[in-house]
């Protein structure tokens, strides 16, 4: 008899063992599967294995039982979902292989197999899932170069600006208390304000769960967010509106989000819990500290190599009554009193040898809205809070916004931005260990004329392997009324908005950072998103570009460089070009949007990396839109606007058409309900057609009687594999912590690659190790991998990804 592909691949791999059990160490997925018939008297196929061809074909292969004279083969198919029935496909066929055509893909399959002879039939056996993407319909489409962007899928019920990656590889998406941010219609925010009026509408979330599998959602709003729109679904207790909030998928699996609106910029002091095996909610973080010290909004929520959470920045309601120095009870430092800063800041900082930050909870802009200086830590086990002795007031340019943590190495917190000071923080002792500011950019650079790394809000930064740092754009257009009438000046989103800023961390606590200019992108960015890919590059896509994609009609700007300096806007001129270029007046405006997504491309240019076009999205991903890895591979991009009906100002407080370009009271055109999905070009041959995939069939010692796939640190693994294409060996194996992203920063991303050997089918895999990435020995591997959730993607030679496991490493 002939041998099939797949044997003389075990043939060729494994030499002299049997055919059987070179197959059986493939390890494609071969447990008989149980049905509504009766068990089987037959011998099931071995080896089933499936992957997608085209976006409308999948194929499959297996091997046929032994001994048995002139076997059929009937195959079904299901959507890869818990409660997904199967649907016959084929019957009676006499190969071993079947191409599968299907309507459309964009969704997730499994299928089954089984064998059937005149003396009955086999049990199923099923094969690995298999995602299929939908079409390519960017334009113009590349995808062997650049990859492609799907059609927009229009069917979401909210404007997905907050969304996490949870352990069954759903994704968990929120806008605020209702689905596109209708409060924004307020002329008054506050106290006049009728939603801070209990019961109003920042008592509750909307929110749903998104399978992408099978693109099916489900309702897990709560409070009062689950009456919004007629609906009144979830019965759970009131809460608060996460509008604004930060997050994290803890160590056990929840979602942990702290803070949330009561207002515009007044931030709630709860903290609530989202569990993904019942899909509820509940208050946090215990019954003895029901409440962070003050109120957060837009604060980042950072995972500690301890399994603790860091809580910084974000904006509250202002408290002039507060007592610095206070034996407040709510300030749980270990002393017992509330740190010096957190009232009116600091006048100087000894850690920076330079002024610190003059706001506090007593100080408030012209919104009546304060800072949040205190840095509090959560304990998931005990489900209590502290606060650290060490405050964000040592940092004069310290931003409240969605502040950007990362662990370095050495198991400090790594704040990168958005000011111009960088620091180091050692949370275990409660101080800072340094501040130093970003280097000059050389005038060679044209850019003389400011400092390099100015403010860049609403940029980004990523943390692309432990130590090394990339921060991507960012930066507005300052306005000034100091003379009397609107001047617009220093357009740090021209200079900054393009630019980028590699950072090298340093072993030693005390040593500064290397900092430097990176390359540039083709496009200046507010409100981007930057995802890291399964192969460690990093996708950039959507946010605004002051003035649009097209410079060339801004005055005073000539290509990518200001002319004379930095241009000066005045009289009737300011007026026009403040809606365009001053952010966030801007937010709402999708004229300013950039549509060209752009692949940043490490190693090269001395370690700095360089930027290729991408392609082009077909939706504004503008102000409030979110882009996240998913298992597949692929990066979900969502989301933008959240305007209401657009026809509110809560900058002016009052109408205001400007604050939304031609664009004015058209919700329709800026609230983006829908995604699009964007497949990297690994996932592509030369030729345009889908590149076969590695396939994960096992991972074997891994901790017993958890419920979740649980690795330990320092310990070696076994994953098994197989491949349709026999030729395929195993390049890298990547690890990726699951996605936190919203207003441009995803709050716990990180890549690693594990080292690994391969023997045949057989990869034996080092988890995080002490020592590794100059991390510390011991005591090392919880600083480079946080305790939590990761993908573990296998990278083939022609570097193309596996559909990723996710695992938990503690």
């Amino acid at each position: 008899m002939k041998a099939s592909p797949l044997e003389k691949q075990a043939h060729r791999r494994l030499g002299g063992l049997g055919v059987a059990l070179a197959l059986l160490l493939a390890g494609c997925p071969q447990t008989p599967q149980s049905s509504t018939t009766p068990p089987g008297n037959l011998e099931p196929p071995r080896s089933v294995m499936a992957w997608a061809v085209s976006p409308y074909e999948v194929r499959l292969s297996w091997k046929a039982p032994e001994g048995l004279s002139g076997p059929s083969f009937e195959v079904e198919r299901k959507v890869a979902t818990a409660n997904g029935a199967f649907e016959p496909v084929a019957t009676g066929l006499s190969a071993t292989q079947h191409l599968d055509r299907i309507t459309s893909g964009g969704k997730t399959f499994i299928y089954r197999v089984r064998t059937r002879t005149a003396s009955g039939q086999s049990d199923w056996v099923e094969s690995n899932p298999v995602p299929v993407p939908a079409p390519c319909a960017s334009s113009p489409a590349n995808p062997p170069q650049v990859g492609c962007f799907g059609p927009v899928v229009d069917n979401w019920p909210l404007v997905p600006t907050y969304a996490a990656l949870l352990p069954n590889g759903k994704v968990v998406a929120w806008y605020a208390s209702d689905d596109i941010g209708r409060y924004r219609e307020m002329t008054d925010v506050h106290e006049l304000d009728p939603h801070n009026n209990p019961p109003g509408q920042e008592d509750g979330t909307m929110a749903v769960v998104w399978d992408p599998a099978s693109g099916a959602f489900e309702d897990v709003s709560f409070g009062n967010g689950s009456q919004q729109n007629g609906r009144n679904v979830s019965g759970q207790p009131k809460g608060t509106d996460l509008f604004c909030a930060g997050y994290t998928v803890l160590e056990d699996g929840r979602l942990f989000t702290a803070g949330g609106n009561l207002g515009l910029e007044w931030g709630s002091p709860r903290t609530n819990l989202f569990d993904p095996r019942t899909n509820t909610w509940t208050p946090g973080p215990g019954p003895s500290t029901p409440d962070m010290w003050w109120g957060r909004w837009y604060p980042t929520v950072t995972k500690l190599p301890n399994g603790e959470v860091l809580i910084t920045g974000g904006t509250s309601k202002p408290n002039s009554q507060f007592v610095e120095g206070s034996a407040d009870p709510l300030c749980r430092t270990p002393s017992g009193r509330c740190p010096e800063g957190l009232r009116q800041g600091k006048t100087y900082s000894t850690i920076a040898g330079a002024p610190g930050l003059d706001k506090g909870v007593a100080t408030q802009n012209a919104r009546g809205t304060a800072h949040n200086n205190a840095f509090e830590v959560y304990n998931p086990d005990s489900g209590t809070l502290r606060m650290l002795e060490a405050t964000a007031a040592e940092v004069n340019s310290f931003e409240h916004y969605y502040p950007w943590w990362h662990i370095a190495p050495n198991g400090l917190a790594f704040l990168s931005g958005a000011g111009k000071q960088k620091g180091l923080l050692d949370w275990q002792r409660g101080q800072w260990t340094g501040i130093w500011q970003s280097y000059p950019y050389p005038p060679s650079g044209g850019y003389s004329t400011l400092p390099y790394d100015a403010h860049r809000i609403y940029g980004s930064s990523v943390m692309y392997e432990p130590g090394k740092v990339l921060v991507i754009g960012g930066g507005y257009a300052a306005d000034d009324w100091s003379s009397g009438e609107l001047a617009i000046f220093s357009l740090n989103n021209w200079e900054n908005g393009h630019t980028t800023l590699h950072i090298t961390l340093a072993q030693d606590a005390n040593t500064p950072p290397t900092m430097r200019p990176g390359p540039k992108m083709r496009y200046s960015r507010t409100h981007l998103n930057a995802t890291l890919l399964a192969n460690g590059e990093i996708f950039v896509n959507g946010g605004q570009q002051d003035g649009g994609e097209d410079t060339q009609s801004i005055p005073g700007y000539n290509g990518r460089e200001p002319s004379g300096g930095r241009p000066v806007m005045q009289g009737s001129l300011a007026q026009e070009w403040w809606p365009k270029t001053v952010n966030p007046a801007t937010v709402f405006n999708i004229d300013l949007a950039v549509y060209q997504s752009e692949i940043w491309k490490p190693g090269e240019n001395g370690g700095t990396g360089r930027f290729v076009l991408g392609p082009r999205a077909q939706r504004p991903r503008i102000y409030h839109s979110v882009a996240m890895l998913l298992p597949d591979a692929t990066v979900w991009t969502a989301g933008g606007g959240g305007c209401g009906q657009c026809a509110g100002n809560f900058e002016t407080g009052g109408l205001d058409a400007g604050y939304y370009g031609r664009w004015y009271n058209q919700p329709e055109k800026i609230n983006q309900k829908n995604h699009e999905i964007y497949y990297p070009a690994y996932l592509f041959n030369q030729d345009g057609s889908l590149a076969p995939r590695p396939i994960i069939t096992g991972l074997e010692g891994l901790a017993p009687g958890e419920e979740y796939p649980t690795l330990a640190y320092n310990q070696t693994f076994t994953v098994r594999w197989a491949h349709p294409d026999p030729a395929r060996s195993i390049r890298q194996v990547t690890f990726i912590a699951l996605g936190t992203p919203t207003h441009a920063f995803n709050q716990n991303q990180r890549f690693l690659r594990l080292e690994f050997t391969q023997d045949g089918y057989i990869l034996n895999v080092r988890a995080p190790y002490d020592g590794q990435y100059g991390s510390p020995n011991p005591g090392g591997a919880r600083n480079i991998a946080p305790p939590g959730f990761y993908m573990l993607f296998l990278i083939d030679d022609k570097g193309v990804p596996s559909v990723a496991r996710i695992v938990r490493i503690r």
